[in-house]
Formats: structure tokens, C-alpha cells, sequence
């Protein structure tokens, strides 16, 4: 069988990237063949060898990132950046391009910092929800994250996809606070108050001077982002969840109606979520099971 290549781009010179690409990050961290099946939707309703890379790279910093996406352009080769590849039925790790190069960002995964007094933190890319959760509570840190469903999945990924939690600060672009940006030439920029020298409100302020540009780096191909600020909850005193079962599927729309001026209002401040009783069930498993 013939080995897939990105689109355009003959074996040798796909070769000739790889090897470029092993320079930087190291022969072990560059996938190829039956090393990158793990890149694959397993989920796909399509034909799942069709949303496949050609090829894996794995960078550990800013500065193999930036080299990466000059290799890429030297190349022609075109790159779809994943953080921890964890966006599962969604996508996952498998490129929207067929045969492009999949730059898995997963080996960049520290917690830059936790500021407990002004209540963020600041991540990596391979930074899951339960390793940021697991890092307050080893340290006795008073905050609380916003996760997903899937903790396993990136705090950074999440909220560069728009995803949302279950909390006040659920809307995560919302309570997002600076981004550090590799653009596709390999320049790096930091927006908000990043970009100023030398300033300690990165995570403070959001919008710093001029145009606010971070929402142009969501859902979009305009950069690989390489760190972000995040918001978190000061933990309160005491908390009281509610879940109330509906035994009707009919009556959705008029349940809808009732918690919508309620939501309107803030007297819900959190995410009101709806789920069937069929996919809770499916997901009443332990956390060890799916753990990394």
C-alpha cells in the first residue's frame, strides 16, 4: 500500500520534512505508518482510515514550535495543532485535512503557575482537567476549576474550541485571560497584557491595548496557542446540586420553558444542563478506567 502523504506532496520530499522535523524534536517524538493510529477519529461516521494524518510530531517547548511551523512552510506541508487530542466524538486527534501533519502538543504539559490571592492559572497545552484539579488539591489551593465532561480532555483545548462546565464560570472563553500565540510563520505573540514588557497583569486583564485579538485564535487556523490564562472560582463555603427527573420526553419543551427565564434571570447562575437518563447511565464508570 501506498503511503499516505499530505496533499501536493511527493514521498521524497514528505520524507525530507520528516527528517527535518526528527532534527528538531527528536527521531522518537516524529509518527508515521501504524504509529499514528491513535491520531484516528474512532468515532468518525464516516470511513475512519479517511480523517487520518500522514504523520505525528510531538514539540516539548515554544521555541521547537516555532521551528516546526518554518519547517512546515519550507515544506508545503500542512499541520493541524491538537493539544491532548481528547475531544472525543468530536474530532478527536484525527486532522479535518486528510494526510496533514498532526502537531500534538501533548509533551507541553506545566503548569506555568497558580495564583491562589487573584484566582487563576496559567497552562500548557497538554494540561488535562485533572491534572490542574489534582495540582490544587495536592497544594491546598481554595480555587475550583470549571471542567468539562471529560476531564481527561486540555483545559487549554476546551477553551480554544468554545467548550463550556457546569459552574458560574462555565463559559470558559469567558473566563479565559491571555494567550501565548506561535502564528503559522513561526513569529510568537502574547496578547492582553503579555504584550507589554516586563508586566505582571497577563492573567488580570484581558484585553490590554488596542485591538482584542483572541477570539480570532478560537475554532480557527490562525495560530497554535502555546499557553493561556485561565480564571478559576474561589471555592465557597458550601454548594447544593439539584437534579430533577423528567419521566416524559414530551414534556422537554415545557421543562425548557420553566428553567429559561430562571437562567435568564442569573437566580441560575450555572450551566442548566439536560441529559438522557440512557447517556448517564453510560457514563457511571470509574475515573481510573479513562485516566489518561
Amino acid at each position: 500500500m501506498d503511503p499516505l502523504l499530505p496533499p501536493g506532496i511527493d514521498e521524497k520530499t514528505f520524507n525530507a520534512a520528516l527528517e527535518t522535523f526528527a532534527g528538531v524534536v527528536g527521531k522518537e517524538w516524529v509518527f508515521k505508518g501504524s504509529a499514528t493510529r491513535s491520531y484516528r477519529d474512532a468515532y468518525a461516521i464516516v470511513d475512519d482510515d479517511y480523517f487520518k494524518p500522514s504523520a505525528a510530531v510531538a514539540p516539548a517547548s515554544v521555541e521547537e514550535v516555532q521551528m516546526c511551523l518554518r519547517i512546515a512552510n519550507e515544506y508545503k506541508i500542512p499541520v493541524s495543532p491538537i493539544s491532548t487530542g481528547k475531544n472525543l466524538a468530536y474530532g478527536g486527534a484525527a486532522p479535518r485535512l486528510p494526510g496533514a501533519v498532526t502537531l500534538d502538543l501533548k509533551r507541553m504539559n506545566k503548569i506555568l503557575e497558580v495564583n491562589e490571592e487573584f484566582g487563576y492559572a496559567l497552562v500548557e497545552p497538554g494540561v488535562s482537567y485533572f491534572d490542574l484539579y489534582e495540582y490544587l488539591q495536592k497544594n491546598n489551593i481554595k480555587l475550583w476549576l470549571d471542567p468539562p465532561s471529560p476531564g481527561w480532555g486540555s483545559v487549554l483545548g476546551n477553551t480554544v474550541e468554545r467548550g463550556v462546565g457546569y459552574t458560574p464560570y462555565g463559559d470558559h472563553l469567558t473566563m479565559q485571560c491571555g494567550m501565548e500565540v506561535v502564528l503559522p510563520d513561526g513569529e510568537v505573540v502574547r496578547t492582553g497584557m503579555g504584550a507589554p514588557p516586563n508586566n505582571n497583569t497577563w492573567q488580570l486583564f484581558k484585553y490590554g491595548f488596542g485591538p482584542y485579538l483572541d477570539g480570532i485564535f478560537t475554532q480557527s487556523s490562525l495560530g497554535v496557542v502555546t499557553k493561556l490564562g485561565i480564571w478559576l472560582m474561589p471555592e465557597p463555603p458550601g454548594f447544593l446540586p439539584f437534579m430533577i427527573a423528567f419521566p416524559r420526553e414530551e414534556d422537554l419543551e415545557q421543562v425548557i420553558e420553566i428553567l429559561r427565564p430562571l437562567k435568564i434571570s442569573m437566580v441560575i447562575p450555572n450551566a442548566a444542563v439536560v441529559s438522557h437518563v440512557l447517556l448517564e447511565a453510560a457514563n457511571q464508570t470509574t475515573r481510573a478506567q479513562y485516566y489518561r
